[in-house]
């Protein structure tokens, strides 16, 4: 089957925030298939007093020697409250979607993560010591993200300043009905947090666990497993292009 017929017919549920779902929707209509947008989680802006804070960092910046971004929305959330970053800094970026677009924002990438995520990212050369160091390191996130960037940087003698532009919620929406389950041929999801996510809005999780769910990550098969799911696919990374690829290889 060529690639423009790999998903003809199929279902595929999408469950990326709103507005972050267009490029991959494309990519499954390309390959033939119908897909169900369910997003799982509502990108918010920071509280009152978290964008005060945001606004005081804006006059220490010129302190810092580096700025990773963790994704494409810790980039978009970023210039609502740093339009300007100062040229001096080292540019970081975990995945060439954040890599993109970081230079849409006409920002230039020096480092990017080769796996798609923080783990490859620390098994770089320039994060080992002696050479991170004394850095001092912004890390662009949404609210109460993943600790092990900061944690493993801070053990390597950086300084760590978490710059949280965004904050991640729980959408309100009615859970899919069992008419919209029982038509899906894949569900596919782009965090471990969208996984819990998911499950969480489900009136009955135990619906989906027969259907093929793709996972962007090892971590996530571990979750995945210990909620009952029976057939797991790990894309190569959380890319749109890797959960075709995976969806292509399982339908």
């Amino acid at each position: 089957m060529n690639q423009a017929n790999a998903l003809l017919n199929k279902t595929i549920l999408i469950t990326r925030p709103l507005g972050r779902e267009g490029h991959l929707r494309h990519l499954i209509e390309q390959a033939g298939g119908k897909v169900i947008h369910y997003p799982v989680i509502r990108i918010t802006p920071p509280s009152e007093l978290e964008i005060k804070q945001l606004m005081h960092l804006r006059d220490q910046l010129h302190t810092f020697t580096m700025a990773i971004f963790i994704s494409p929305t810790a980039v978009e959330q970023s210039q609502t409250y740093f339009p300007v970053l100062p040229e001096h800094l080292t540019m970081v970026s975990i995945g060439s979607k954040t890599s993109l677009a970081l230079e849409q924002q006409h920002i230039n990438v020096d480092i990017e993560a080769p796996g798609h995520d923080t783990e490859s990212l620390l098994q770089t050369r320039a994060f080992q010591m002696p050479q991170i160091q004394g850095q001092r390191i912004l890390i662009f996130r949404g609210h109460g993200g993943r600790t092990l960037l900061g944690e493993t940087l801070i053990k390597r003698h950086a300084q760590v300043r978490y710059v949280e532009t965004y904050r991640r919620q729980l959408p309100v929406h009615p859970p899919l009905s069992r008419q919209q389950i029982t038509t899906l041929d894949a569900v596919t999801t782009s965090s471990s947090e969208g996984l819990e996510n998911l499950i969480t809005l489900m009136a009955d999780p135990s619906l989906l666990i027969d259907t093929p769910l793709i996972v962007p990550s090892p971590r996530s098969v571990s979750l995945a497993r210990q909620h009952g799911f029976k057939n797991i696919i790990a894309a190569k990374n959380a890319t749109d292009e890797a959960t075709l690829s995976a969806l292509s290889g399982c339908l």
